[in-house]
């Protein structure tokens, strides 16, 4: 076994103002996690939206280290969204894992990135104007598809999107009524998703949309397939058979469902310190590396290469 630092940052709009001990003002521990504001003076106070969270972990290696203490962030900071009922988030933020006595630390580094934009042409015109002419599809659909295209969070989206296939749905059977050919709303939501899907979805009990709806909360880590991208191209594909009956929509975009917000690049290196009496420092790591070129042009710190079998020894 062996002891891992571990620095995490985290994005958020609380300010960690806790003053437990004045050496260590802006501060607090819970669960052997040290939480502190990113940066804090008693002039200006909290400095910058994000806190950073330090422990140290007795493990086997340091994938196992990171996971023991994602396993504590994971049930400590949804319960600070409740509490400060502001913005929080670290899943996509950097890290820094440093074994003790080794001058060699491993850095996920992650930076936003400009989102990619997609085009509007003829085409897309053309649905647009068949969609307005054509007012069969119901507007509180457009209303739940156009919340989940803006909302972060695969939960969210997912919830969305299945209230929008509802509403479409709802708006199929008062149709078929209308010309004395009523089907149940699940033979129509089975059109727009496929008979495994709809099932996969809207199974009692256990489909997705119940699941999230009763409390059994799941993330997309959770599954071997992205089914918000599976959805998102099913109901696609129906408007291009259905609706519009001809491929006015493209069906392979990549990332459907672009946002401005959560855009990231993120790479990964093993470091060394230069310095051996030094320690290794999250803050200061970030400080160096600026630009493209890593750590090339540091004083402190240098990118280097391990082998596998060095990588699963660390």
């Amino acid at each position: 076994m062996n002891i891992y630092r571990i620095e995490q940052k985290i994005l958020t709009l609380a300010e960690c103002a806790v003053m437990e001990s004045r050496k260590k003002p802006a501060s607090f521990r819970l669960n052997d996690i040290e939480f502190s504001h990113w940066d804090f003076n008693f002039g200006a106070g909290c400095i910058g939206d994000a806190w950073i969270a330090k422990t140290e972990i007795n493990s086997e290696n340091f994938m196992q280290a990171y996971k023991d203490f994602n396993n504590k962030l994971a049930k400590i900071i949804p319960r600070i969204s409740l509490i400060s009922q502001a913005y929080i988030e670290y899943a996509t933020q950097p890290f820094l894992i440093h074994k003790d006595e080794s001058d060699i630390a491993f850095f996920r580094f992650t930076r936003d990135t400009e989102p990619v934009g997609l085009m509007f042409m003829e085409e897309e015109l053309k649905a647009l104007e068949i969609l307005i002419k054509k007012p069969e599809t119901p507007d509180e659909f457009f209303y739940y598809w156009n919340d989940a295209t803006n909302t972060i969070g695969y939960s969210a989206k997912l919830l969305l999107m299945f209230s929008a296939i509802e509403s479409l749905a709802k708006q199929l059977v008062k149709e078929s009524k209308e010309k004395g050919k009523k089907k149940p709303k699940k033979e129509f939501m089975k059109e727009i998703l496929g008979s495994d899907l709809y099932k996969k979805c809207f199974e009692p009990t256990k489909g997705l949309r119940n699941r999230l709806v009763h409390g059994d909360y799941f993330q997309q880590n959770d599954f071997k397939k992205n089914y918000l991208e599976i959805i998102h191209k099913k109901v696609i594909s129906y408007f291009n058979r259905e609706v519009f009956k001809e491929n006015l929509i493209s069906e392979d975009i990549i990332n459907p469902q672009r946002h401005f917000h959560l855009n990231k690049e993120m790479t990964w290196f093993f470091i060394k310190i230069k310095d051996k009496s030094q320690k290794f420092s999250l803050k200061e790591v970030l400080n160096e590396f600026q630009d493209e070129e890593f750590f090339r042009n540091s004083q402190k710190y240098e990118d280097v290469y391990l082998s596998e079998e060095e990588i699963e020894q660390y």
